[in-house]
């Protein structure tokens, strides 16, 4: 007898046959009871581990042994006359037969209950369409496959969710920095809802296996766990980004009838580029540019420059380089003048590739802000937010413009907005902070800033809030230690030493000015804000020979930067009293801010204005002095009854009355104003707005008064700080 014919009649063919079709229908069923339990990725591959080596063990037993009416006995012992192989051939047939009818039935229902290529989900069982709040979080799915390094394919797919979720008009959406922390968090449904302050929120699993991949997704209400809707993708990965984007929109266009009933718009896609592993690396420069330090921007930086290089018409990587870029001249020592040609560069280019890009905008939005050019940022800002109202970045850069216009109020509503869709964004939570110390609610900013200092007791940022909100109350004493704590908790940053020569020249302190000043210095020679700790000191001193060499050589690569050419107008109007050249200054300066004839004043302008009008004084044009005073009056009164007071709005009320020769009035405004928290005592010697009253007594005594006032705080800040006396120790000063 033949080998084949002898494998044949020990029945070997029909037990492999049976095993195999026993082992697909038990994996099938292994799979389905492991993705609805939410067993570890180990027991489906130690289930396969099990199920290979059984297969040749099978074909081993059934070579080697035989079923017999008395038992189970080697095929050797058995007389071939008494054998009843064939017997047990028939069972095994009928075996394989049901075995194989149970295989059809699960794959038959596994094919029509859930179709791999359907994008249309199940009828979803849900309440009344207007009953579900329209607020979603999209939590990082789980990545459930055994190889882990494929987290970046579901955190990609949970990326572009978001992305898509946030384009939908009338539904608000967490965004990434909150709902991402929550990544393999224990924390059940509602805690997460409430701590994200929406109603619903999307969890689901990735489990990929070679080019094949399982998606599941479900919406979730908070209130009370109910499921609004679920359903299960398959799919092969031919093209991983097309398959994120097929996956993330089929979801969005199910979630839309449970959460916006059947008015919503059609969804557009928020894919700017068709390369996944640059559009990895563009998330990876998104995630250390939410860290605000110098390393981290760098990292950004990188990542962006690294996106691009892979697809050149990537218009939201080129946003990320630009923004990167400007945050490198705020926490390092790259020059504004390179920072501000490289990010405009790149966000023109963004612009370019994709004129209607939120990101670009307010990219561009962020440049323009600190040129000091808000009237044209806030039409970015704008146009980033029509696009993406859900946009954090948009919104919070939007509030820095808003309070330089002293629009304090619409800048707290900004903040708000973004603490709405990003209540953990470490970014909006100290914006907000910012926000209530512009308003004057001291008490709620030392809230929250306790909160992030218990939260997080190295982050140098609650740190140098803590100072901002002391120096705004007039505590330069008590502000200096909170900035040195933030100047050793955060390296790379120069700002903290600029913003301690401020508070030291508020002392009056020429020793700890110079200290500082080297601290800046030490950290980057060319940093702006190591060059803007320079000027303050050259005009509080009077070196307005210096202050206009500087000034003149940083407009040459920073031109249009309005508070350099507010310093350069006083060099010239107080050293040189060269009338010509600073209405020139001052005509450019209102210019680049947007400013036209007979529209009225921002906030912003009204600085320049008021220095203008001044020159209009010294050179006898008594009528456009008195027209423009009239603008500024008319902000300056809408400004005193719609924001809380601010010491610089009350202190150009003072340069009215002082253009005006109203005296009386002028000190009214200025002791209201130091009543505010106004220390800056060197503006009243070196502002040309005042200069006409240097030698008046009742001037020369309100400054003295100043200086004794400069001169307790300076004595109480020694007493609090021994190790600073001389302003060289160097264990007090980091």
């Amino acid at each position: 007898m033949s080998f084949f014919a002898e494998l044949k009649r020990r029945n070997v063919f029909r037990v492999g046959i049976a095993y195999l079709i026993g082992a697909w229908l038990l994996a099938q069923i292994a799979d389905l009871l492991i993705d609805n339990i939410g067993a570890p990725d180990w027991v489906m591959k130690t289930l396969f581990v099990v199920l290979a080596l059984g297969f040749p063990l099978a074909l081993f037993f059934a070579w080697v042994f035989e079923m017999t009416p008395d038992g189970v006995k080697r095929e050797s012992e058995i007389d071939r006359s008494q054998s009843i192989t064939n017997v047990t051939g028939r069972k095994l047939d009928r075996s394989i037969i049901l075995i194989l009818v149970l295989a059809l039935a699960y794959f038959a229902w596994d094919k029509f209950s859930t179709p791999p290529q359907t994008v249309t989900p199940v009828e979803p069982t849900v309440v009344e369409e207007t009953a579900i709040d329209k607020s979603i979080a999209v939590l990082p799915f789980v990545n459930m496959s055994a190889d882990a390094d494929n987290e970046y394919f579901s955190d990609g797919l949970s990326e572009e969710l978001l992305n898509l979720l946030a384009k939908v008009d009338g539904l608000k959406v967490a965004a990434r920095t909150s709902s991402f922390k929550f990544k393999k968090s224990e924390a059940d449904i509602n805690e997460i809802g409430k701590q994200l302050n929406v109603a619903t929120v999307l969890e689901g699993s990735v489990r990929r296996s070679g080019n094949q991949a399982r998606i599941t997704a479900q919406l979730i209400k908070v209130d009370d766990g109910f499921h609004l809707w679920s359903e299960t993708y398959d799919r092969e990965l031919d093209n991983i980004f097309e398959v994120q984007d097929e996956i993330a929109k089929a979801i969005v266009d199910a979630l839309k009838l449970p959460l916006l009933g059947h008015d919503a718009k059609p969804l557009t896609s928020t894919a700017t580029t068709d390369n996944f592993e640059a559009y990895d690396l563009y998330l990876l420069g998104r995630h250390h540019a939410r860290e605000y330090s110098e390393e981290n921007f760098k990292r950004a930086n990188e990542y962006f420059l690294r996106a691009i290089e892979i697809d050149p018409s990537f218009a939201a990587a080129y946003s990320g380089l630009a923004d990167s870029y400007i945050y490198l001249s705020n926490y390092g020592d790259l020059s504004l003048g390179e920072a501000n040609h490289l990010a405009q560069s790149a966000a023109e280019k963004a612009l370019a590739i994709d004129p209607d890009s939120p990101e670009a905008h307010a990219s561009m939005g962020l440049l323009l802000n600190g040129l000091g050019h808000y009237r044209a940022a806030e039409a970015h800002f704008q146009k980033a937010l029509r696009v993406n109202p859900n946009y954090v970045n948009a919104l919070l850069w939007y509030r820095t413009s808003m309070n330089s216009q002293f629009r304090f109020i619409e800048g707290a509503e900004l903040v708000n907005r973004a603490l709405n869709i990003d209540p953990l964004s470490h970014a909006a939570q100290t914006a907000h902070v910012r926000s209530f110390v512009a308003m004057l609610k001291f008490d709620d900013a030392m809230i929250e800033i306790q909160a992030l200092i218990a939260a997080n007791p190295d982050d140098a940022t609650p740190y140098e809030l803590w100072g901002n909100l002391f120096l705004k109350k007039g505590a330069p004493q008590q502000a200096i230690p909170m900035y040195r704590n933030s100047h050793r908790l955060r390296r790379g940053d120069i700002y903290m030493a600029q913003r301690n020569t401020l508070a030291s020249l508020q002392l009056d302190d020429g020793g700890l000015v110079d200290y500082w000043l080297n601290e800046a210095r030490s950290r980057g020679s060319e940093a702006q804000h190591t060059r803007n700790a320079e000027n303050l000191v050259m005009y509080a001193t009077g070196n307005f020979t210096g202050l206009l060499h500087q000034v003149d050589q940083l407009l040459v690569s920073q031109a249009g930067r309005i508070d350099l050419l507010l310093l350069r107008n006083s060099a010239l109007m107080m050293s040189m009293g060269d009338i010509e050249t600073a209405r020139e200054t001052l005509q450019s300066a209102l210019d680049y801010s947007g400013y036209q004839d007979g529209q009225g004043l921002t906030g912003d302008q009204l600085e320049a204005a008021v220095q203008l009008a001044n020159v209009y004084d010294k050179s006898g044009e008594a009528q456009k002095r008195d027209l423009l005073l009239a603008e500024i009056n008319t902000t300056l009164e809408r400004i005193r009854r719609t924001e809380p007071p601010n010491s610089l709005a009350i202190m150009l009320g003072a340069y009215v009355a002082s253009i005006q020769g109203d005296l009386p009035g002028m000190l009214r405004e200025l002791e209201l104003s130091v009543n505010n928290g106004f220390r800056s005592h060197w503006a009243l010697i070196r502002n040309p707005v005042f200069k006409r009253w240097q030698e008046h007594p009742d001037f020369i005594a309100f400054h003295q008064g100043m200086l004794e006032a400069a001169a307790s705080m300076r004595s109480e800040y020694y007493i609090n700080n021994p190790a600073m006396a001389t302003a060289t120790a160097t264990e007090g000063a980091n």
